[in-house]
């Protein structure tokens, strides 16, 4: 039984809601979040939750942040709205931009300031498709992972293969020129071999699939430095150079889609410090500004600038360079720094990737424990021998019953595995990590 108040909410969202990544009309809607602070939320019957999931790998900095929301309200009192499109220009995003500059990887400080994460990686796309145009070489081929989620537009999804093709169905054909290459997810290789005597076949086969297509045709190869929507999967140490290595022999750009793994949560300030590679186009949103506000980038480095200059960009949003999300974005880079929020995150990461190996892979149904910083991944089995996966309507029940712990987590539902994502906020200490991890203990040990 839930109370009036929430129920008469219930039947106004099912009313007039369409929800992403949801059944249309479905009546299963849990939970309304009327508040939160911190790390933890609570729901219109006053039960809190444990945010396990940062609100879908968005809300790095956790809930409430006080200066943030300060930003916000004062730029709003003073400038609410300018865009960046033609030659217009506000002194929020300008300031804000320098302060991006000088945190960012080096050479890579030109910013497409987007709405979010798929307007960012399709601005990527774009550009780097303008790139070779402008170069009189039209190639236009975008290489990306499978189980890889690039986000929900037409050309993101085109290049996403997570949920096993379920982002295509329906709304098929997407953007064309889009090909997949095999993941870097070991305890599922898709060449059945193990490392490290693979010898990196799914890095190098890459190589194989721009030859086929014909590296005269691919314009960029796109991945996220740990895939997020496939479980918070890592891939080793040799799998980014070598794949840099590769697109720079076949004249193929690379993207980096730090949309998730941005700003801190992998226990570096951007995902490809852990390998020493550069990307030579970067989609960045959620962590900008603690996601309080919808904001986002696509980051190009001095040689894609450079081969752009004179170059007219047909392609833009009415809430380019949006002031009050500048506002917000400084706001956040300023906690991060001065509260050591990247350090912290690599801290209690491997606290919690040391429980989680120490504890948790004990555990008959757990095949796997794996991850960066604070983006970390637990896969679950039924048996460990065949590897088999629980069925998905199962993995959907047992995640209602963790909300109903106090634990929000979430499912990453592939096609051959199924792994439970654990990003919390990376102000989460390592008290809370052992609050958060105690529920999710008891409530993987349950699984039959």
């Amino acid at each position: 039984m839930v109370s009036k108040r929430t129920d008469e909410l219930l039947a106004l969202d099912r009313k007039y809601l369409i929800h992403g990544f949801a059944v249309v009309g479905s009546e299963d809607v849990w939970p309304i979040i009327e508040r939160a602070e911190g790390v933890k939320c609570w729901d219109t019957e006053g039960n809190f939750y444990y945010d396990a999931a940062s609100q879908q790998t968005s809300n790095t900095l956790g809930h409430g942040q006080k200066e943030i929301i300060a930003a916000i309200c004062a730029q709003a009192q003073k400038l609410q709205f300018a865009h960046l499109l033609g030659r217009q220009s506000n002194v929020p995003i300008i300031e804000y931009a320098a302060e991006l500059a000088r945190v960012v990887p080096a050479g890579m400080a030109h910013f497409f300031f987007t709405s979010g994460g798929t307007e960012a990686v399709e601005t990527a796309f774009k550009m780097a498709r303008l790139y070779w145009h402008v170069q009189g070489r039209p190639k236009y081929k975008i290489v990306s992972l499978q189980n890889g989620f690039h986000g929900a537009g037409m050309g993101s999804a085109a290049a996403t293969r997570a949920g096993s093709g379920a982002f295509w169905t329906g709304y098929a054909p997407l953007a064309a020129g889009f090909i997949q290459a095999p993941t870097f997810y070991c305890n599922r290789c898709a060449f059945d071999l193990k490392y490290p005597s693979c010898d990196i076949r799914c890095a190098r086969y890459v190589e194989k699939v721009i030859q086929a297509e014909g590296a005269e045709s691919v314009a960029a190869y796109i991945a996220e430095p740990v895939m997020g929507a496939a479980g918070n999967v890592a891939p080793v140490p040799e799998y980014f150079p070598i794949v840099r290595q590769i697109c720079s022999d076949n004249d193929v750009l690379m993207i980096g889609d730090e949309v998730q793994t941005g700003f801190g949560r992998t226990g570096r300030l951007w995902g490809q410090e852990h390998w020493s590679v550069k990307w030579d186009i970067m989609s960045v949103a959620k962590a900008i500004d603690g996601c309080y506000l919808p904001f986002g980038a696509a980051l190009l480095s001095d040689k894609v600038f450079e081969g752009l200059k004179g170059t007219m960009v047909w392609h833009g949003f009415t809430q380019h360079g949006n002031p009050i999300c500048a506002a917000a974005a400084s706001a956040a880079l300023k906690i991060i720094f001065r509260d050591r929020m990247v350090e912290n995150a690599e801290k209690v990461g491997k606290y919690v990737l040391e429980r989680l190996n120490r504890e948790f892979s004990k555990l008959p149904v757990v095949s796997d424990c794996s991850g960066l910083g604070l983006m970390l991944g637990i896969e679950v089995v039924k048996d460990k021998n065949s590897g088999t996966p629980f069925d998905v309507e199962t993995m959907r029940k047992w995640v209602r019953k963790v909300l109903e712990r106090g634990l929000y987590v979430r499912m990453a539902l592939a096609r051959d595995y199924s792994r439970v994502r654990f990003n919390p906020p990376i102000i989460t200490t390592e008290q809370e990590a052992d609050e958060m991890l105690d529920i999710l203990y008891a409530s993987i040990a349950e699984l039959k």
